[in-house]
Order: C-alpha cells, then sequence, then structure tokens
C-alpha cells in the first residue's frame, strides 16, 4: 500500500474594500484570488520529501506534481486533510485542466484523533506536543506570508521548512497511534491475501476466542505487533457453530 502524507500552504485572496470591521466582501471587489503557494508530501516508509512551490516551479508545474502523487497513492492522509488540503488540490487539478487522478482511500488523520481523544485543541501542533512527537516550526505569523509574497528568498525557505515540518510531524502522530493501535492502516492489509493483520500486515495474529452474529461464528484474532482486534471473513463451518452454541 502505497500512503501518501501531504501538507499544503496557500496564499491569501487580494480584495479591496473600505474597513478592518464586519466587512461583506462582494466577488466584484476581489482583485486576485487565493491559490496553491506549495506543498510537501512524502510516502510512508520512504525517505524521500516531495516539495513543489510556485516561487521555485511556476504554479502549473506544481499542480502537476501534487496530481501526479495522487496518481500513484493508494491513500491520502493529512491533517484537516478532508476539510482543507485534498479539496484545495482537486480544486488546483480542475483549475489545470488535469484529470481527475486514479482513485485513493482519505484519511484524515484530525478525525481519527477525535474519535478516541477528548482533548483542549486538536491543532496538529497541539496534538504532536500531547504524544511527545515533536512541534511545528514557528512561522512569525502574517509576516512570513507577506515577505513570501514580495519575493524574499529566505523567507521562501523559512516557507519550505515550515511546509515539510507538518508533513513530518503528520507522519510522526500517525505512527505513534498506528504502533499502539489507535489508528488503523487506510487500506484493509488483509485483501492482500493471506492470513493477516488487516491493520498493520502483521503475519503475528493470535486466536482469541469467536465473534458472534445472530447465526453465524467467526474467528477472533489479536495482533501481536499492533494489539488490535479483528475477525475472520469467513464464518466457522455450520456443525462447529452448533456445538460451540450449543456448548
Amino acid at each position: 500500500m502505497k500512503l501518501l502524507t501531504i501538507d499544503i500552504e496557500t496564499r491569501p485572496m487580494e480584495s479591496r474594500h473600505w474597513g478592518i470591521w464586519g466587512q461583506n466582501i462582494a466577488i466584484s471587489q476581489i482583485q486576485k484570488p487565493d491559490g496553491l503557494l506549495c506543498f510537501a508530501a512524502q510516502f510512508h516508509g520512504e525517505r524521500k520529501m516531495h516539495f513543489a512551490s510556485q516561487w521555485g516551479d511556476g504554479e502549473h508545474a506544481m499542480v502537476r506534481a501534487a496530481h501526479a502523487l495522487f496518481d500513484e497513492a493508494d491513500a491520502v492522509m493529512g491533517w484537516n486533510s478532508d476539510k482543507f488540503d485534498i479539496p484545495w488540490l482537486e480544486r488546483c487539478f480542475i483549475e489545470h485542466k488535469f484529470p481527475q487522478p486514479a482513485p485513493f482511500k482519505k484519511f484524515d488523520l484530525m478525525k481519527a484523533v477525535k474519535r478516541h481523544a477528548r482533548l483542549p485543541s486538536y491543532k496538529l501542533d497541539f496534538v504532536a506536543r500531547w504524544l511527545g512527537v515533536g512541534r511545528k516550526i514557528k512561522t512569525g505569523g502574517w509576516d512570513l506570508w507577506d515577505e513570501v509574497l514580495a519575493g524574499d528568498r529566505l523567507a521562501m525557505e523559512r516557507m519550505r521548512k515550515y511546509n515539510i515540518q507538518d508533513t513530518r510531524l503528520t507522519e510522526a502522530v500517525y505512527d505513534e497511534l498506528h504502533a499502539r493501535g489507535w489508528v488503523s492502516a487506510p487500506v484493509n492489509a488483509a485483501i492482500l491475501g493471506g492470513r493477516v493483520c488487516p491493520h498493520c500486515g502483521s503475519e503475528k495474529l493470535q486466536a482469541r476466542g469467536y465473534e458472534s452474529s445472530a447465526t453465524r461464528l467467526y474467528k477472533r484474532w489479536k495482533c501481536i505487533t499492533c494489539k488490535r482486534w479483528s475477525q475472520s471473513v469467513a464464518s466457522e463451518p455450520e456443525r462447529a457453530t452448533l456445538k460451540r452454541i450449543a456448548a
């Protein structure tokens, strides 16, 4: 399975308006729409970090690079990626006349954390520090974006490092939670064949009783590697089921 972790940075839109508080800005006031500034992406388990930017590659080449990675991925993971990164990139694919990439699974890691833990904040920086796997690079706020748009080379390099760190941090959070069985791999590893853990692909499974439905029994397994539970896809033979129910 090829799991792609991705993080994007965007540029703000520019508009003409009279006030700074409670403004309702009409479409006709927009002078320049927002857009993709850069992205960083990495396939899980690989060392190579992919990075492309508007200032270094040009917008079309940057979008083409992201589209090629999506086309290669079995699953795409990010932080708040269902609402932000993936729709943003798909907008860019449409704008630049690219076809829809090959189908892929979406895995929003922020949603996975929310399902299991009640935290005061679900920002990536807070969750990463809570788990002890690192923290985001400080940007200095709006000034960094302003300097990048002004063509400042040092600011562009800071933005590159910031973007890459977010991708690495997302992977670190995933690895920490996956190792302890709190999140599963986005694609069921068992569909590739063999008796393996559907969550991590390990062959180290231990039979632990049975899971029952209204009419069937299914063998239950615990993974020695990731500590997660699963059950057989095929039910137990009918005679064995009746014998166990009777017992």
